[in-house]
């Protein structure tokens, strides 16, 4: 056993211990507070982007932003104009809904799962237990991803994975966030252009 071994072994007695102690509630809460929460809210935004600003009382407002800048006339309203200030009101109003719809999802699930209940209480702890190791688990991937970036999937990093019990070095090579963007670079970027 090596010492990644170790750590991971650590990692995953603090997965079942901690993830029971405090439950789903209490994670869901400290995993989607701060930065956490943040970067949840613009993820969210961003797929509902496109859906909401069809909408036909979000296209009148933004027009509105529009007519008044233009009417006005002044250089500091064409400026306005060009860097599209109704998009960026309609994007900035967008994120403070979600921020104030995600805070209120989180309080609601955690106090339901909080309810002094035999059942709930055990659903609490066991969904904790996943969520944590979830957790852990996906930021144990983007660490790998960015060591392979920095130092190459050969370097020393990968030799100290290697003999590992739980399969490190496996997971580090053929980590799954590297086929995902393996797929997402545009095949055609280096092809010759078409004749």
């Amino acid at each position: 056993m090596i010492t990644a071994d170790v750590i991971a072994l650590i990692t995953i007695i603090f997965c079942f211990v901690g993830g029971s102690a405090l439950g789903f509630g209490r994670w869901l809460k400290i995993l989607t507070g701060g930065i956490v929460g943040k970067i949840i809210s613009v993820i969210v935004c961003y797929f509902l982007f496109g859906i909401v600003l069809d909408w036909y009382f979000v296209r009148a407002f933004m027009q509105k932003i529009t007519d008044a800048l233009t009417d006005n006339g002044s250089w500091i309203c064409q400026v306005l104009l060009k860097i599209r200030l109704d998009l960026i009101v309609f994007a900035a109003v967008l994120f403070v809904l979600v921020q104030i719809l995600r805070k209120f999802v989180v309080y609601l699930i955690a106090n339901v799962m909080q309810v002094d209940n035999k059942v709930i209480s055990v659903t609490n702890r066991i969904l904790g237990v996943i969520l944590l190791t979830v957790f852990i688990a996906i930021l144990t991937l983007v660490v790998f991803q960015v060591v392979a970036w920095v130092m190459g999937t050969n370097g020393g990093f990968y030799q100290s994975l290697q003999g590992s019990v739980f399969g490190l070095d496996k997971i580090f090579t053929d980590n799954p966030l590297q086929s995902i963007i393996e797929s997402i670079r545009l095949p055609y970027i280096n092809a010759e252009p078409p004749v």
